[in-house]
């Protein structure tokens, strides 16, 4: 119970320092080589929803405008080769970037991640302390229990769409 309500502050806590303080503490995850991958197009050439790429368990923290929330999800990749997120979108957010927490010279800090690698044939959680979506500038208040869509696209051109549940500030996990 204690180590819950401890993630709890400092998630809040981080969330608030990050909404105050300066964008330009973030560190930048270098980005891997492209992998081709196959991409299968509709009629008039935009992209399809992937048959190999899908995501899951997708929430996310209600927490008060205007502070930044975070997105928790889990992508499989059922193709056979590696695929990598290349950004992520909720209409119920003018700006949703990929991130990473890191422990920096024994300092945890969040660090943007322009492409995240999901292994042919394996999966990828996003969960607190680990990778996540920073959702910033909300349109919008959310109310816990209703569900948003978000939108998935992978740097091979396919996407994939998930519904996200709004769970309370203190959740910690789908």
């Amino acid at each position: 119970m204690k180590r819950v309500i401890v993630g709890a502050i400092v998630l809040c806590t981080g969330s608030i320092v990050y909404a105050a303080g300066p964008h330009d503490t973030h560190v930048a995850v270098a980005a891997h080589a492209q992998t081709a991958q196959h991409v299968s197009k509709d009629a008039d050439g935009s992209a399809e929803l992937s048959t190999t790429l899908t995501v899951s368990d997708c929430w996310i923290r209600s927490l008060p405008r205007p502070t930044p929330s975070a997105g928790y999800f889990v992508i499989k990749n059922a193709g056979n080769s590696e695929a990598k997120l290349a950004s992520m979108s909720i209409a119920a957010f003018d700006q949703v970037s990929l991130h990473q927490t890191i422990d920096q010279d024994g300092k945890i800090r969040m660090a943007v991640a322009d492409a995240v690698s999901i292994p042919a044939g394996g999966e990828l959680q996003f969960k607190p302390g680990s990778y996540h979506a920073m959702l910033e500038k909300p349109t919008q208040a959310l109310t816990v229990g209703t569900e948003v869509e978000a939108d998935f696209e992978f740097q091979s051109g396919e996407t994939a769409k998930a519904r996200c549940e709004v769970k309370p500030a203190n959740a910690l996990s789908r």
